[in-house]
């Protein structure tokens, strides 16, 4: 692909199309998915290994392709003051020109006790909530079959990705570098 475009760091349908959706509005260019590998869990816990994962995804993505931008997303959950002690959220990292990094998150919800403590023991959302309609995962998502459709994985992933994206639309020359904020997180930005 040649000119300005941005690769997602997932072959996910539903990451993949929340990415484009989000740069079409607000960049305006396209978005190509690229397979990577992360060093994080499949079911990443903390906002550690939520950024950890997101920022690995985004960095091999951008290497991987010659893209503009890198985009990577992950979901999962990170400690709050809820009735469980977790609250699920999703989070995007945007590397981009001069290997600037900037991050966002999406709405964030609450999971029953036993659904956190399977996430906890490793096993992915999508893994042990199965609904009639099979994985969640590459659906509407968790959010979508509990609010009935009000809400999807789609709508949080964009909305994590545009947050994202806030800081590229003006000067983004204040953001760190991505090795940076790979060391406070403990990223591997090597080829695993």
């Amino acid at each position: 692909m040649s000119g300005a475009y941005a690769a997602i760091g997932t072959r996910n349908p539903v990451k993949l199309r929340a990415a484009r959706r989000a740069f079409s509005r607000l960049i305006g260019i396209p978005v190509v998915a690229v397979e990577v590998e992360v060093s994080v869990p499949r079911q990443p816990v903390g906002l550690d290994q939520l950024v950890r994962g997101a920022l690995e995804r985004a960095y091999r993505a951008l290497r991987a392709s010659g893209a503009l931008y890198g985009v990577g997303v992950e979901a999962g959950l990170f400690e709050f003051p809820s009735s469980t002690g977790f609250i699920e959220t999703q989070v995007a990292a945007i590397v981009g020109p001069g290997l600037r990094v900037s991050l966002g998150l999406s709405s964030s919800f609450e999971l029953p006790p036993w659904l956190v403590d399977s996430m906890l023991s490793g096993r992915e959302l999508g893994e042990v909530y199965r609904p009639r309609g099979g994985d969640v995962g590459e659906k509407i998502g968790y959010i979508g079959v509990e609010s009935l459709g009000y809400t999807t994985r789609q709508e949080l992933t964009q909305q994590a990705i545009e947050s994202a994206l806030l800081p590229w639309l003006r000067d983004p020359s204040w953001l760190q570098r991505v090795e940076d904020l790979a060391r406070e997180v403990g990223a591997d930005l090597g080829t695993a």
